[in-house]
């Protein structure tokens, strides 16, 4: 049920990609509009790769979040056939569908402040320097690493 959710929420999304690209194209007709056209598009592909991005590097830890659910299941329910009433099972499944959104939405966000950012004419490097998230990297590890990881990137 989930990887159906999953599936229909990501095909919802790339209709409404869609339908604001086509706005972004109509915006360029207008000279009114015209700046506004380049960096909604550019923001509005920014986010796939962000939270696409985001999901993989989560993965692990919801994994590691349901894993644990599944194998508590059997120990705190052990005469439980199919459908489990323990609320620590439920509320980790639960946990882990809100850490998943969660971690999808802020990739939607970093996706769409780097895709307007690098519109306006900044480098990639300083748009995700500028970023919460690296932000959030450089308090973890040391300065050096993130600066030797963002002076890779090309652009």
């Amino acid at each position: 049920m989930q990887v159906f959710a999953y599936i229909v929420i990501v095909i919802l999304w790339v209709f409404l990609a869609c339908l604001v690209w086509l706005a972004a194209g109509l915006m360029l007709l207008f000279k009114r509009t015209n700046s506004f056209a380049r960096p909604l598009s550019w923001a509005v592909a920014g986010t796939f790769p962000f939270v696409f991005g985001y999901q993989a590097v989560s993965a692990p830890f919801i994994a590691v979040l349901l894993i644990a659910a599944l194998a508590l299941g059997p120990i705190l329910e052990p005469h439980a056939t199919e459908i489990t009433e323990n609320p620590l099972v439920i509320f980790s499944a639960i946990a882990a569908t809100f850490l998943l959104l969660m971690i999808s939405l802020a990739g939607f966000y970093e996706g769409w402040r780097v895709g307007w950012i690098c519109a306006r004419g900044q480098s990639l490097r300083e748009a995700l320097r500028s970023g919460p998230t690296v932000r959030l990297v450089a308090r973890v590890l040391p300065r050096a690493t993130v600066e030797q990881a963002l002076s890779r990137i090309p652009w």
